[in-house]
């Protein structure tokens, strides 16, 4: 699915989809495996291991961000039909979407293996670390690997010629599908990665106003901060 192919024109009205939530998802998720990379790096190198409450917590965050992760990608079982349904040129786009789900696949196995790593780290940190850090960087690598090219390939396509009103739909079909254990979580981990504005438009009708969420973002900050911080 190359973004070179993609005719400029939009023949379903002005109306762009807004990515700003999968941008903003993006933004998070490469985010997170970057630091979480990095600090377990520096956990596997150091003198001492990290002591059993911050191993404990570190594994839990590692959980959350893999499932966050999980659903991303569930989202895009919703959203893939919706793109074949804009583009002129389906056979494509199938090829195209055919890679992205090897990607999910490759990257589903990994993370079950980080799963299980993170809950030995969390058993014995001075054994687990360097397993689970390494593991964390070969995630690294793929979920950038994999971000870039949905950006270069997939978000033109849907910029240019999925209309605004299907994607909206799709995106609050994705919503109602969600299966995460702790969305309320999800959601304050996303919109720490956001401004203002972005936070806004991430918000869907009806939902609680971004201030509304003050305290959930004021416990995933606390948390993050017992993670990365020590």
């Amino acid at each position: 699915m190359d973004s070179e192919h993609v005719a400029p024109a939009r023949p379903y009205g002005p109306v762009a989809a807004d990515l700003t939530g999968v941008r903003v998802t993006h933004r998070a998720i490469l985010a997170d495996i970057e630091r979480l990379a990095g600090l377990l790096g520096a956990l596997a190198a150091a003198a001492e291991p990290a002591g059993p409450a911050r191993a404990g917590a570190i594994a839990g965050y590692v959980h959350r961000f893999n499932e966050v992760v999980r659903g991303h990608h569930r989202g895009d079982q919703i959203l893939w039909p919706v793109v074949l349904d804009a583009v002129p040129d389906a056979a494509e786009a199938v090829a195209g979407i055919v890679r992205f789900v090897a990607d999910h696949e490759a990257l589903d196995a990994l993370q079950a293996d980080c799963d299980a790593a993170a809950a030995r780290f969390a058993a014995e940190p001075g054994r687990h670390a360097g397993h689970l850090a390494r593991l964390l960087a070969v995630q690294r690598d793929l979920l950038a690997a994999h971000i870039e090219a949905e950006e270069r390939h997939v978000l033109p396509v849907i910029a240019r010629r999925v209309p605004g009103a299907a994607y909206a739909a799709a995106q609050a079909r994705i919503r109602q599908a969600d299966r995460s254990a702790d969305p309320a979580w999800s959601r304050a981990w996303l919109l720490s990665h956001a401004t203002e504005d972005e936070a806004r438009r991430l918000m869907p009708a009806g939902a609680a106003a971004p201030a509304g969420l003050e305290p959930r973002l004021r416990e995933y900050a606390a948390e993050a901060s017992a993670v990365f911080a020590g």
